[in-house]
């Protein structure tokens, strides 16, 4: 993911204009002191971790298995043929939820494997061995897990800055809206992706091949199953888009307008839908802001400390880093499609006395801020 400079002055000025109440020093510790807790804890029961974790991937495999070869099957008759409107139908159903799983292997593989090694932390022979293969299993949805783990760890060492590896504190929406293009996952028409480089590299080849086996063996046995029809557009069709849609929302929504730092700079959805939906599961980071403040515990000790945090905050800093029920996360996407380009186009055209004024220039196709005055 790039770095766009004249979203990063946005940003700055975003925060410097924009009244926040941030976390208190004893609201931190607080947060800190019971993660500490759990951090011992976790490596008190190394085991028990590994059983969580091989429970998770072996859940989330046999459920995509289960969706491609036996949800089909309520849609389908082997029989005979069917009408082009089922198998649309069973496809697109089939194909979401495939899609869905194979992001919320993805998330877990690129976030608590590759870049946190959380998710079989390396101590013997045996642990690196499975480390290693949980952190390459997200190869099978052609994503790097080399890339995402360095421009991931340089977004916690250097966050909010013009060195964070997945700078999403002020996003334009052009960048997002151009990913809904088709087969954005592949092809470049944004840079606004983070689960490979734009440019290809010996790791991203890997990855490639890697989802092109996979996929070509799903195939095989899904169209001797259930016809080549339903496994082109299942396979084809929806199986690039749903994932990769559910994927590029949550992080245009995570840090989108939020303060340039680790304590207050993310946003928790919650264990609620649209948590678990847009997360990719209770796995997959729907807590985001209680990982930026302890990142070294895992997943499920994540959702633990949610609940002590939200405890601790005051109404306004409810509204700040949560969720409404129901209708929070739609109203949350609303705002953030139009308040950050309203505040740019606010920014250039009246500029005012200490705010930066952003001049752009070409440079090959991106813009370039010259006065990063913040």
């Amino acid at each position: 993911m790039n770095i766009h400079l004249e979203e990063l002055a946005y940003a700055r000025a975003y925060a410097k204009a924009t009244a926040f109440q941030s976390l208190s020093k004893d609201q931190v510790k607080s947060i800190l002191d019971k993660g500490r807790f759990f951090h011992r804890w976790f490596r008190a029961h190394r085991l028990l971790h590994g059983a969580i974790s091989a429970t998770v991937l072996t859940f989330i495999l046999a459920a995509d298995l289960t969706v491609l070869f036996q949800l089909p099957r309520f849609f389908l008759d082997s029989t005979r043929p069917n009408p082009f409107v089922t198998v649309l139908i069973a496809s697109l159903v089939v194909g979401s939820l495939h899609s869905w799983l194979l992001y919320s292997l993805v998330v877990y593989s690129l976030h608590e494997g590759a870049a946190h090694k959380l998710i079989f932390p390396s101590q013997g022979i045996v642990s690196r061995a499975l480390h290693f293969l949980s952190s390459n299993l997200c190869r099978l949805a052609s994503a790097d897990p080399i890339y995402y783990a360095q421009n991931h760890m340089a977004h916690h060492a250097e966050f909010g800055t013009e060195h964070d590896g997945e700078f999403l504190s002020f996003v334009l929406r052009r960048r997002y809206w151009m990913t809904f293009f088709p087969f954005a996952m592949f092809l470049n028409y944004s840079d606004f992706v983070v689960h490979r480089p734009l440019s290809y590299t010996p790791s991203k080849v890997v990855s490639m091949l890697t989802a092109i086996a996979y996929n070509t063996l799903l195939g095989h046995f899904m169209a001797r199953s259930f016809g080549l029809l339903f496994t082109l557009l299942t396979l084809v069709l929806v199986l690039p888009h749903f994932g990769f849609y559910v994927d590029r929302l949550r992080q245009f929504t995570e840090h989108n307008l939020m303060p340039l730092n680790n304590k207050d700079g993310a946003r928790s959805f919650g264990t609620g839908f649209w948590g678990l939906l847009i997360g990719g599961g209770p796995w997959g980071q729907p807590c985001h802001l209680i990982h930026h403040l302890v990142p070294s515990i895992p997943w499920y000790q994540q959702l633990l400390l949610h609940r002590h945090f939200i405890n601790l905050l005051t109404p306004t800093q409810r509204q700040q880093y949560l969720l409404e029920p129901v209708i929070g996360y739609p109203r949350l996407v609303w705002r953030l499609w139009r308040e950050p380009h309203a505040f740019a186009r606010r920014l250039e055209s009246t500029p005012v006395t200490g705010a930066p004024i952003l001049t752009r220039a070409k440079s090959g196709d991106q813009s370039v801020d010259r006065a990063l005055r913040l």
